[in-house]
């Protein structure tokens, strides 16, 4: 359909005048407008070129009306604020450009929620291209909510000019208040953005699975090695009854001689003479022995190692320079598997745990600081309290079992020598706590595995946003059985896990649409690859089922398989992994889940066992992550039907079912 503007509600303005003091025609492509503000008379590009004759007169139109219509009829001239004017010819340009492209001949008066909805994912994900588009645009893969909502305003604006007959042509249709959301939400989850966050105009970006890997892997590397241990070594002896002074004894002597404890190490005599201390030599050898037993506990060695082969201390500045890379390392573990925020993570005192004797250091309820976000995280364990314990041992002050008054945060750093014979009040003097601080440390930490690994990881990640670390957690949590996650990191998750593993350690709070996104994208994934190069490595009824759905479809480019697997991942209605295997329920078949709750109709699929899933439709194994559970669980229940006597008994015709099932599973899995 051809659309003539005569035909609209209104004529263009100044068509049919041709006097030569009229500016800003509609045959023009440069208005200009004369500031407000500064007074300067500027100019607006309105040549319109990615627009077809009817969007770009519209187009033009519409200026008119941003600007507040003509100031006077008999020159034309405009008047507005430059800066506001110039964003909503922007906007403009990307919607005419649009328009142009996918409704030329259709005005704004036949649109619908149809083409509207369309208009606004092109606008989010970055898809319009307008000539003269700057480079450091082009390269945002989601545009900022209310960049959306404002454009989104200016097109139901149009719907306003149009029934004042001030614009030829406008939006009529009633988009409700939420329209943006309803559109965009599950596509931001999906590709891994806090929605909350990006609803609220936040820092939104997440920290690609890579490069969060990447991170952790590094860090733990920090946490384990021998030097780490040997400060924790070194500092608990220096919170000893047997210390030595770090500026004079043990590493640096202004009179340029050794200091006492590097003669020790070496063998030398030590001088009779103490000056104050009389007991100096005694007290050298009660430390060096201490250290050398702290630090045979943390290597596990089955006696203690003489001081000389292990103290590579070269003085304060060097401690100073391990702690601190120690202490960066520790900030991402927390980050990375706990979901805790950064402001809350610099709140964190070192006695707000109770230590249990496995390890877990459980949150003390009874302590009220809520009001700091603490409430929020409430155990740590794995790799998480091993990293705690580590901040607890770099510090001349001792952090915990001081009287409540007196806390001391976790991630205080008082490694340094001036802290050591630190006063009772401390806490007042406490450094490095601020979140500005612990974002420049987190930077810096991945500057450093930049310039290790080269500068290709900046491509893939520009900067690294603490926000993003919740997006990791998730990931990485839902992960926690999958070979491809670093076996420490298996670990860690493996030993925190329940039905509420995610809610251990964070609160809910804007939370599940990161839960849900990471579950979609980890669907998605495993889709590929149990029909891709992947899957000879799964097993088992639900994996049967995707391949015989993809084998009914003929694929001629890969785009159509992106499609199809798209299309497929959204009959899923969740995703939980096992350590023997995972739980992949299709909606339809819902019912059928072997760990259906009668009464509610609802599967309990957190607290499914091996018992019940092996026999499920809705199961699938992988052999590389899987094999060694399943082999576990086998021999135990084999070594059961031994050892018990009633055979007739309800469990041991269950354990025979368990046994003659899972020799089934790993028979497949060869």
């Amino acid at each position: 359909m051809n659309i003539n503007l005569m035909q609209t509600n209104i004529a263009p303005l100044g068509q049919d005048n041709d006097s030569p003091k009229l500016i800003n025609k509609l045959t023009d492509d440069v208005f200009y407008l004369t500031d407000n503000v500064s007074g300067e008379v500027k100019y607006l590009d309105v040549a319109f070129p990615d627009a077809n004759k009817y969007w770009r007169i519209w187009g033009k139109q519409l200026m008119i009306k941003v600007c507040g219509g003509y100031v006077s009829p008999n020159t034309q001239a405009l008047s507005a604020r430059f800066s506001t004017v110039f964003q909503q010819l922007t906007k403009i340009k990307k919607l005419t450009a649009w328009a142009t492209k996918h409704h030329p001949d259709r005005p704004l008066t036949q649109w619908g929620e149809h083409e509207c909805s369309s208009f606004v994912n092109a606008l989010a994900f970055n898809e319009i291209e307008v000539t003269g588009k700057p480079e450091r645009f082009k390269v945002k893969e989601l545009l900022a909510f209310q960049t959306i909502n404002m454009e989104l305003t200016l097109l139901k604006t149009t719907g306003k000019y149009y029934r004042k007959g001030l614009l030829n042509d406008g939006l009529l249709i009633h988009l409700p208040k939420d329209f943006i959301q309803t559109v965009l939400k599950q596509q931001v989850i999906d590709m891994g953005v806090d929605y909350v966050e990006w609803l609220k105009g936040g820092s939104f970006a997440s920290i690609p699975l890579e490069i969060s890997m990447l991170l952790l892997s590094e860090a733990i590397e920090i946490l384990r090695r021998p030097s780490t241990h040997l400060l924790q070594a070194y500092f608990r002896a220096q919170r000893g009854e047997f210390k030595l002074s770090p500026s004079d004894v043990a590493f640096n002597r202004r009179n340029g001689k050794d200091p006492k404890l590097k003669q020790y190490i070496n063998g030398e005599v030590l001088s009779k003479y103490q000056g104050a201390n009389p007991n100096l030599n005694n007290t050298i050898k009660q430390f060096a022995n201490n250290v050398e037993g702290e630090y045979a506990k943390l290597q596990g060695l089955d006696k203690p190692l003489p001081l000389s082969d292990i103290f590579t201390l070269k003085g304060s500045k060097h401690v100073n320079e391990l702690c601190s890379e120690v202490y960066k390392a520790c900030m991402i573990v927390f980050l990375c598997l706990t979901g805790i925020r950064i402001h809350e993570l610099s709140n964190i005192d070192a006695d707000d745990y109770d230590i249990k004797a496995d390890g877990t250091w459980m949150f003390r309820t009874n302590i009220n600081k809520t009001h700091l976000g603490l409430s929020e995280i409430r155990s740590m364990s794995g790799l998480v309290a091993e990293a705690a314990m580590i901040l607890n041992d770099l510090s001349y002050v001792t952090k915990r079992g001081l009287p409540d008054e007196d806390s001391i945060p976790l991630f205080a750093q008082y490694f340094k020598a001036a802290h050591f014979n630190a006063p009772s009040g401390i806490k007042s003097n406490m450094l490095g706590l601020s979140t500005d601080y612990m974002r420049d440390q987190i930077q810096m930490f991945y500057e450093t595995l930049i310039i290790k690994h080269g500068e290709h990881l900046r491509q893939i990640c520009e900067k690294i946003i603490p926000h993003g670390f919740r997006h990791c957690f998730a990931e990485l949590a839902i992960r926690r059985f999958d070979g491809d996650v670093l076996e420490a990191i298996r670990q860690h998750f493996r030993h925190r896990v329940g039905s509420s593993f995610t809610s251990s350690y964070t609160n809910n709070k804007g939370f599940d649409d990161i839960r849900q996104g990471a579950e979609r994208r980890y669907i998605k994934e495993l889709l590929y690859r149990m029909v891709g190069e992947d899957a000879g490595d799964f097993t088992g009824a639900m994996a049967l089922h995707v391949r015989r759905e993809v084998s009914k479809m003929a694929f001629r480019t890969p785009d159509e398989l992106d499609e199809f697997i798209n299309d497929l991942s959204n009959a899923f209605d969740s995703l939980t992994p096992h350590e023997f295997g995972f739980c992949l329920v299709l909606t339809e078949t819902k019912h059928l889940s072997k760990c259906l709750d009668k009464k509610t109709g609802v599967p309990n699929l957190l607290d499914g066992c091996f018992e019940l899933c092996s026999g499920c439709h809705h199961s699938f194994r992988s052999k590389k992550s899987n094999y060694d559970s399943v082999l576990r669980n086998v021999l135990s229940h084999e070594d059961f039907l031994e050892r018990f006597p009633l055979k007739n008994s309800q469990h041991f015709k269950v354990s025979e079912q368990v046994v003659e099932r899972g020799n089934k599973i790993l028979d497949a899995m060869e």
